[in-house]
């Protein structure tokens, strides 16, 4: 397996990253709406999409709701933020998540989906945004569970397991901190065309996906190929856990 660099791995991904992303356009539909919906959003609402990478919610977002304020975009890749359209809706910030918490700044609405688990301090980093959120503000954090049905290889599965922090740990801390917390799970039906999936696991489509070499990518695509030999589409549940913090 290869040494991980996550900050690597989206940096190279980001010239690829919306093509594997920007045809499931019901898929992020489906997405935006529930965030919305969990973060309560209003037009007037300050808003951080922290960890944003191309900025993909955030431009759906700005496509449902007439925000007043900007969204500030924060990621540590200024690769993923070219992505991004340079104009009002947006402020691009290059930055990692936990130094960016412990900066001034204060906040309505703040969005990290499918980070958390790239933070070490994970502590470190609630505790500054406890403190920079708006009174009755919402952080919204939406990861993965502790298991996937995604039809990837046996190994990357057991690799994920090991590595993917537990929810109910995460709503511990987020307590211990401060929060007011609530858990919602939110399931997604997937149907992808088998050629693109597979195409999207050897380009690395998930940061998993960057900890094993080119040998074991290949490896994997071909347990893959013999597993799903005899089907052309992919089914399976996507299902995210959405914990809404209110301090």
């Amino acid at each position: 397996m290869l040494q991980y660099s996550i900050q690597d791995h989206y940096q190279n991904l980001a010239k690829q990253y919306n093509d594997f992303w920007g045809t499931s356009t019901d898929f992020i539909e489906f997405l935006t709406e529930k965030i919305i919906e969990h973060l309560h959003l209003k037009s007037t609402d300050v808003l951080v999409d922290l960890g944003c990478g191309t900025g993909l919610y955030s431009q759906a977002i700005v496509a449902k709701i007439n925000l007043e304020h900007s969204i500030i975009c924060v990621d540590p890749s200024d690769k993923m933020l070219e992505k991004i359209p340079d104009n009002s809706h947006y402020q691009t910030v290059v930055k990692d998540a936990v130094e960016f918490a412990h900066e001034s700044g204060q906040y309505d609405k703040i969005l990290i989906k499918e980070m958390i688990h790239h933070i070490e301090e994970k502590e470190r980093l609630l505790q500054g945004l406890f403190n920079r959120l708006n009174k009755e503000g919402i952080l919204l954090i939406i990861l993965l569970p502790p298991t996937i049905e995604y039809p990837l290889f046996q190994q990357a599965l057991s690799v994920y397991e090991s590595v993917q922090p537990h929810y109910n740990d995460l709503v511990n801390l987020c307590e211990k901190v401060g929060f007011k917390t609530t858990v919602d799970f939110i399931d997604y039906a997937v149907s992808i065309p088998k050629a693109q999936y597979f195409n999207m696991v050897k380009n690395r489509y998930m940061s998993l996906l960057s900890r094993f070499n080119d040998e074991e990518i290949n490896k994997g695509l071909t347990e893959m190929t013999e597993k799903y030999a005899n089907v052309s589409n992919l089914e399976f549940c996507d299902r995210f856990v959405f914990l809404s913090l209110v301090v």
